[in-house]
């Protein structure tokens, strides 16, 4: 390890070598370079963190009477405060939201199993599928800028960073639960592979009841990154990674179509012992580069999340977006209802025979082809389909035809007018 700090001090000295020096930006600021935290300030860290693991606010009441009322359900919980009631009649289910996670769990302890008119009822936390993970986040990152980072994708339920125990920094990842599954999904797309300095962020679906406990939140895997490409040995990664703690668990990121990625998942017998060696290899000298290390999202074993990251790096190079967003259905119904646009949109379809204007070649199609309602709508289907992605359910697809027959009809008016005024 001191070789390699030394290695480390030769290419400052020198200006950089292989992966560069590192700017003055907070993302290339290692655990190392922190300042020491009064205990203090590492206990209220670390408290907010428990806190909001322990947030879980929203229950599920079941097996009530189908004739359950919300007022009644608001009187069965009268000792707590409701945020939020919804009672489905025909399930005999009870979707409540109380103040916080303190009374839930309170509420859970007093009333599972108790009746109401007769029947024998359950209570307990509301399963969720909005819960995410953020890793490889920089190590300065504050609980408000993650919040910040988070909330941009929709109505937040929990959100918090993960903290040393031992002094208090930011482990470099934290978990975002939203209220809508469609946040988290859209949060997920936007922020997987997003540039945080010199670092992509990393975001992956967690299961709530990897959550359950305070340990659950600490990770004993570590990715390392930035390696050199000529490192093609998981025994030799192996071997690099042992001289504090032996790993569990240590291969390189390899497949058919990539012999060697750059990077590789080290996995240890304890967070602790994870921890440390993060605070010791990262950002130090292997092979004329700079290797970067994080901890991964926790709760997965060393072989599961090296999968998950290589899935996610396929994902990030086969997501790359276009300079334009693509447009969704609402925006070219409102622009294709413009009677201007419709003629544009028709103009693939129907030429003129010598190159004439649209106008004139939208005349000339009516006139020699009789254009029909069905033709109409063949077109503009073809239209949408070419501009859009294909319907996700077969409510989209009725909806498509829907409201392409409709602007068939002001297609065709549109027509009349224009071989009225010809």
């Amino acid at each position: 390890m001191r070789e390699r700090e030394r290695e480390r001090e030769r290419e400052r000295e020198r200006g950089g070598g292989g992966g560069g020096s590192c700017s003055c930006s907070c993302s290339c600021i290692t655990l190392r370079d922190l300042p020491d935290l009064e205990p203090e300030e590492i206990g209220k860290r670390l408290a907010k963190t428990r806190q909001e693991l322990s947030n879980r606010r929203k229950i599920l009441i079941k097996n009530l009477p189908q004739d359950t009322t919300n007022q009644e359900v608001h009187e069965f919980l009268k000792e707590y405060e409701l945020k939020y009631c919804f009672v489905d009649r025909n399930k005999g289910t009870a979707f409540v939201t109380l103040l916080n996670g303190t009374q839930a769990q309170d509420a859970i302890r007093s009333l599972h199993h108790s009746t109401v008119r007769g029947r024998c009822i359950s209570v307990a936390l509301q399963p969720t599928d909005s819960l995410l993970c953020l890793a490889n986040l920089p190590h300065t990152f504050t609980g408000q800028q993650f919040e910040e980072l988070v909330r941009a994708y929709g109505n937040i339920e929990r959100c918090f960073l993960v903290y040393s125990e031992l002094t208090g920094h930011s482990k470099g990842y934290g978990f975002v639960e939203y209220m809508k599954k469609d946040s988290a999904s859209r949060a997920r797309s936007e922020l997987l592979g997003r540039p945080q300095g010199d670092r992509s962020l990393m975001v992956q679906w967690m299961d709530v009841n990897q959550l359950i406990q305070e340990q659950q939140l600490h990770s004993r895997c570590l990715c390392v990154d930035k390696l050199p490409l000529d490192l093609c040995d998981s025994e030799e990664l192996t071997q690099l990674f042992s001289d504090t703690y032996k790993p569990v668990f240590c291969q390189l990121a390899q497949d058919e179509s990539s012999p060697v990625r750059g990077f590789g998942v080290v996995e240890y017998e304890s967070a602790e012992q994870a921890e440390a060696v993060l605070l010791e290899m990262d950002r130090t000298m292997l092979g004329g580069r700079e290797i970067r290390l994080s901890l991964c999202t926790p709760g997965a074993s060393g072989r599961s999340t090296l999968a998950a990251l290589i899935a996610a790096q396929g994902g990030m190079l086969g997501n790359k977006k276009g300079l334009l967003p693509e447009p969704n259905l609402a925006q070219l119904l409102t622009s294709i209802t413009n009677p201007t646009a419709l003629h544009v949109l028709l103009r693939p379809y129907h030429t003129g025979k010598r190159g004439g204007t649209v106008q004139s070649a939208t005349v000339a199609c009516a006139n020699e082809l009789s254009l029909r309602c069905d033709d109409v709508v063949c077109c503009l289907v073809s239209v949408l389909h070419s501009t859009c992605t294909a319907p996700n359910s077969f409510f989209e697809y009725m909806i498509l035809i829907i409201l392409s027959t409709s602007l068939s009809l002001s297609l065709s008016l549109s027509l009349s007018l224009s071989l009225s005024l010809s």
